[in-house]
C-alpha cells in the first residue's frame, strides 16, 4: 500500500518512522497540503486546524481511506457529513482518540464488552493551571467519548454540574443514565493537587480498575462463589500510534469498522450537546 502523510513536515517524519517497520506499507509519502500528495490508497492527515473536517471530507470525496490525528472534532453539522460522505464512498475513516486506542483500553474492550458502570476520576495538577484551562473542554469530552463508544447507545439522562471560581471553569462532573440500567459518570478538576487519571469499569462479575498515567490495569473477576482473583498487567504506552496506525491499515484490508469512527464521534458529538445544553441552563 502507498500512503501518505499530510501535514507538518516534523510530526510526519515521527509517523513515517512508525509506519516504515510496516508490512503493509511499501512506500510513503509526505506532503503538507493534500493536492501535493499524488497517488495513494490511504493517508494520514495532521491536522489540528478549525478546518480539518473539510479537509477530511475532500479526502474522502477522493476515495481516499484516511487516519485523522488531531483533538477530537464535536461539530455536529459536520461530523454527519463526513459520516454520510463516507458512508456513500465506502471509505474508511478514523480518528486519533487515544483514549480508546491505547494499548491497555484495547484490551479492556475485549475484557468486558457491555460495562453497567463505568466512573472517570480526572485531576490536573494546579501547577499547570492556565494550560489546563486552556484544554478543559478537551478533558472531558475525551472521556466522554471513549464512555459512548463502549456503552454504544445513547444515554436518555445525562446531569452535568460545572465547578466555576468568578465565570472560570475549574472542574466538571458528568453523570450518564442509560436505558439498559448502565450508568456513568466523569470528574475532571482542572485544579487538583496532583496529576491522577482513573477509570472503573465493571459489570455484575468483573471489574478493571484503570490507572491511566501508569498504563496499568488491576482485573477482579469471579468464577460461581469463589472469592475475587485480582490479576495486573501493565501495558506500553508508546505503542499507541504504530498500533493505532496498524489497526487503520487492517480495517482498510478487511473492510471493517476502525477503532474511532466517524459514527464513534458523531454519537459523542450528540452527548456533548446535550450536556453543554444543559450547562447553558445554568
Amino acid at each position: 500500500m502507498r500512503v501518505g502523510i499530510i501535514g507538518d513536515a516534523r510530526r510526519a517524519v515521527a509517523w513515517e518512522n512508525h509506519l516504515r517497520p510496516l508490512n503493509i506499507v511499501k512506500e510513503v509519502v509526505i506532503a503538507p497540503f493534500l493536492k501535493d500528495i499524488g497517488e495513494v490508497q490511504a493517508c494520514i492527515l495532521l491536522d489540528e486546524s478549525p478546518d480539518n473536517l473539510n479537509l477530511l471530507t475532500e479526502c474522502i470525496r477522493k476515495g481516499l481511506h484516511t487516519f485523522l490525528v488531531s483533538t477530537l472534532p464535536v461539530d455536529r453539522e459536520q461530523l454527519e457529513r463526513v459520516y454520510h460522505t463516507s458512508e456513500e464512498a465506502e471509505v474508511r475513516v478514523q480518528f486519533s482518540h487515544w483514549p480508546s486506542i491505547s494499548p491497555s483500553t484495547q484490551w479492556m474492550f475485549r475484557q468486558l464488552s457491555k460495562p453497567r458502570f463505568i466512573q472517570v476520576i480526572k485531576e490536573k495538577s494546579h501547577l499547570n493551571f492556565t494550560d489546563n484551562l486552556e484544554n478543559f473542554d478537551h478533558h472531558w469530552m475525551d472521556e466522554i467519548a471513549l464512555i459512548t463508544k463502549w456503552m454504544a447507545l445513547p444515554p436518555h439522562r445525562v446531569e452535568p454540574v460545572s465547578l466555576t471560581l468568578q465565570n472560570v471553569d475549574t472542574g466538571i462532573q458528568i453523570y450518564l443514565k442509560y436505558e439498559s440500567g448502565a450508568s456513568a459518570s466523569v470528574f475532571y478538576l482542572a485544579s487538583g493537587i496532583e496529576d491522577r487519571h482513573r477509570r472503573i469499569i465493571s459489570d455484575h462479575s468483573l471489574l478493571l480498575d484503570q490507572d491511566v498515567l501508569h498504563q496499568t490495569v488491576r482485573k477482579l473477576h469471579t468464577h460461581n462463589s469463589d472469592p475475587p482473583v485480582i490479576e495486573k498487567k501493565e501495558f506500553d504506552a508508546g505503542k499507541a500510534a504504530e498500533l493505532s496506525a496498524i489497526q487503520f491499515f487492517k480495517s482498510v484490508q478487511l473492510k471493517n469498522e476502525t477503532i474511532f469512527t466517524p459514527f464513534d464521534a458523531l454519537k459523542t458529538a450528540d452527548t456533548v450537546h446535550k450536556i453543554q445544553k444543559q450547562l447553558d441552563k445554568f
